[in-house]
């Protein structure tokens, strides 16, 4: 499983207890993962034309009462995270929202069932496409709460999750995208948090969309039985696509025709229409042998270079416009392990991961 090339390098992190104890316990492991992210967002949201950190404040602060009601138990870990870190618990509510900045840059996601896998196995793979630095903020977190499953998340800062499974055999992975319909709500990482707290496929597609949501990502939810949704939303609506042949390709575009309506621009789409085809191809030809090489050759792969399924810096770009695969991670849903590849798969390898 191993290539010459990168090293797995991601911090790992752990905590348990209340949620208040897990925030707090995150906050002082990744302190510095927490300046970094905050000075960040501060000169990002500086930049925007008509924005300042005291309105963004005080506009998500509008989406509080919201996503106390939705999860609770989830502000109380970024109250924790306040005290142990010491960035104020308003700034990080705020970090957390979605505008007018935080769209995302990519990602490339895979999905099969028992019925396609070597070994019988369900397997959720995820490629991250983002601003290259972020590399530095990505922790492996392994977090038990005492009233929840416990999961493993590959979290920015310790405590946000972009994907994860937990010891019911249920995960989240997928993908950003761009709906026209952004608002005031409830900020898309709170429901990718949420998911990972369930028990049951029902239970975690509820979570992956409340209502009251400010934006959304397309949340790919899985369990250990092979159940397979790509949950397609914007702010407003959503369609659920069922993986019901056993296998899923997803990227940065609705595929789902009554989504279309809500795409803000698919002339920035390019890159998501070539990687999702690439994808779809090379996917079909491993089904019935899918195992961890088969998402290391597909996660590698240059087709549409610098913009392919391995992504890279495009020195075309303005530094804060480049995108690159900072990590792949296939989790094992059936045997409760994930597989871990530090920065692009095409120089990395993938280390075994256990709860």
């Amino acid at each position: 499983m191993s290539k010459k090339g990168a090293t797995d390098g991601f911090r790992e992190v752990s905590a348990s207890g209340s949620h208040f104890q897990i925030g707090e316990t995150l906050g002082k492991q990744c302190r510095d993962q927490a300046i970094r992210m905050e000075k960040q967002f501060k000169e990002a949201i500086s930049a925007v034309p008509g924005w300042s950190v005291d309105k963004m404040i005080s506009y998500s602060r509008k989406s509080l009462p919201l996503s106390k009601r939705f999860y609770p138990e989830y502000i109380e870990e970024l109250e924790g995270y306040a005290r142990g870190s010491g960035v104020k618990f308003e700034v990080l509510y705020a970090m957390s929202c979605d505008a007018p900045i935080g769209r995302g840059k990519g990602c490339t996601d895979l999905v099969a069932n028992g019925e396609w896998t070597k070994d019988d196995c369900v397997y959720a793979a995820h490629n991250e496409d983002v601003s290259p630095g972020s590399i530095n903020e990505i922790t492996i977190a392994r977090i038990k709460p005492k009233d929840e499953p416990g999961y493993l998340g590959m979290n920015y800062g310790g405590i946000w999750p972009t994907a994860g499974m937990n010891a019911a055999g249920i995960s989240l992975t997928g993908n950003a995208l761009v709906p026209n319909d952004t608002r005031q709500g409830i900020p898309k990482i709170i429901p990718c948090r949420k998911v990972l707290r369930e028990t049951g496929i029902y239970q975690a597609l509820m979570a992956s969309m409340p209502e009251g949501r400010g934006h959304s990502f397309n949340n790919i939810v899985t369990d250990a039985n092979g159940e397979i949704f790509s949950m397609e939303g914007s702010a407003t609506t959503f369609d659920a696509l069922y993986g019901e042949e056993g296998w899923l390709v997803h990227t940065n575009h609705y595929l789902s025709p009554r989504m279309w309506k809500f795409e803000e621009n698919m002339h920035t789409r390019f890159s998501s229409i070539v990687r999702y085809n690439r994808a779809k191809k090379l996917f079909k030809k491993e089904l019935g042998n899918v195992d961890i090489a088969s998402f290391h050759r597909i996660f590698s792969d240059h087709v549409g270079y610098p913009e392919s399924i391995c992504r890279h810096p495009d020195a075309a770009l303005a530094k804060d416009e480049q995108t690159r695969s900072i990590f792949s991670v296939v989790f094992n849903l059936t045997e409760k392990v994930a597989w871990v590849c530090y920065g692009n798969p095409c120089e990395g390898a993938y280390k075994k991961y256990e709860f």
